[in-house]
């Protein structure tokens, strides 16, 4: 098996370069932007799946792929994609046992850039189940077509970027680990509200009684210059032990859940506007933190909310009214400064220190695969668990 694996560059690009077209490929055109001109170029989520889904390609170990000897030539005909199709480019990717995940390019110019797509998958599809084929006997492996999802916006790539990257991650959770990954229902604690049905899925112990929440909402007339002292603040309260609350909607917010995700020593409570649907998923973001035992994630009721200004001031009443039931406060972080709605020692006057340096901001410090505490979380409890068995 290990001989047949054994291609380098230079077979590899001949062998792909003439690999038959034997595959028979459907373009899914209801997956396609119908709007777009893909002539412009464009940036594409590339997800291609085995059938039945099934791990030819080697296993997740400790949040890391392991590949097999098919799994290792899969991966180089992947990454050769580029040297055979002008105009197409790779950037971020990811082979799983049963899928692969690319971020793919289509440059400006091409003359029919979806067909050239649909060239580059087939001949990668067939030069690999023929690969398959003489190392393993196998007549196919492919799902037919695959999926494709065009980025419009750069805040779409970034998403895609954190998706690939925390896949390996996402994995370990949902497989090797998946108390992990269960919606626990309903929610037991003394902040909750006892008549309303509630839902969490990661460390349920950070609602335990005599949790220090901060509930945090930051307006967004809070100009830009000033967020550096706003992430300054909050990481001054994870310091003294607060475990910080927030729906994360305003910029502000946004900037402070970034540091929180990176920051291994923070403890912090993502509540949803809406529902938590019995398949839900975590954002790749919170992945690590969730491994690591330090995020919770909670929704409240079993009806869909559709979310705008009203839906946002529901959700931040029901933070703050949370956080001044614990031992902990609330803060609202006005255009003219911080207001605290009630005292909490690390800020009760309104000019406590700041921390120094200004917070880095993308990328701080954790690595994405973080280690992971064992087979089952140590905040596990008794609540109902929901599982399933598809990717995302």
């Amino acid at each position: 098996m290990a001989r047949a694996m054994a291609y380098n560059n230079c077979i590899l690009m001949r062998r792909l370069c003439h690999a038959p077209a034997e595959m028979s490929e459907t373009i899914c055109h209801y997956r396609r932007f119908h709007g777009y001109d893909y002539k412009r170029g464009a940036s594409l989520f590339i997800t291609i799946a085995t059938a039945p889904r099934k791990p030819l390609f080697g296993r997740i170990e400790n949040a890391a792929v392991t590949l097999s000897p098919l799994g290792s030539a899969v991966l180089e005909a992947m990454e050769a994609i580029p040297l055979l199709n002008p105009g197409v480019l790779i950037f971020e990717h990811v082979l799983m046992p049963d899928h692969l995940h690319m971020n793919l390019r289509l440059e400006p110019g091409l003359a029919d850039p979806l067909q050239t797509l649909g060239n580059a998958v087939r001949r990668f599809k067939s030069f690999t189940t023929a690969l398959a084929r003489k190392s393993l006997g196998l007549a196919g492996i492919w799902q037919q077509g695959y999926h494709d999802r065009i980025c419009m916006s750069r805040a779409f790539i970034e998403a895609v970027t954190r998706y690939i990257a925390y896949n390996p991650l996402k994995y370990e959770l949902m497989y090797n680990q998946p108390a992990f990954m269960r919606i626990r229902e309903p929610l037991d604690s003394p902040l909750l509200d006892d008549n309303a049905y509630w839902k969490g899925m990661g460390n349920v112990s950070l609602l335990a009684a005599g949790a220090k929440l901060l509930s945090l909402r930051v307006s967004r007339k809070v100009p830009a210059s000033a967020l550096n002292a706003v992430v300054g603040r909050i990481e001054n309260a994870v310091e003294a032990g607060f475990t910080v609350i927030s729906g994360f909607i305003s910029p502000g917010e946004v900037a402070v859940r970034d540091m929180l995700v990176a920051n291994r020593a923070a403890r912090f409570v993502h509540i949803l506007p809406s529902c938590m649907k019995m398949r839900h998923r975590p954002d790749s973001r919170y992945m690590a933190p969730l491994a690591e035992g330090r995020f919770l994630e909670i929704a409240k009721g079993n009806d869909e909310t559709e979310f705008g200004r009203a839906a946002c001031l529901d959700l931040n009443a029901e933070i703050e009214k949370m956080a001044r039931a614990s031992a902990g406060g609330a803060l609202y972080w006005k255009q003219e400064g911080p207001r605290y709605l009630r005292g909490a020692g690390w800020g009760s006057a309104p000019h406590a220190p700041l921390r120094g340096a200004e917070p880095a901001r993308v990328g701080w410090g954790s690595a994405p695969h973080a280690p992971l505490r064992g087979a089952e979380p140590a905040h596990q409890d008794g609540g109902i668990a929901h599982q399933d068995g598809d990717l995302n």
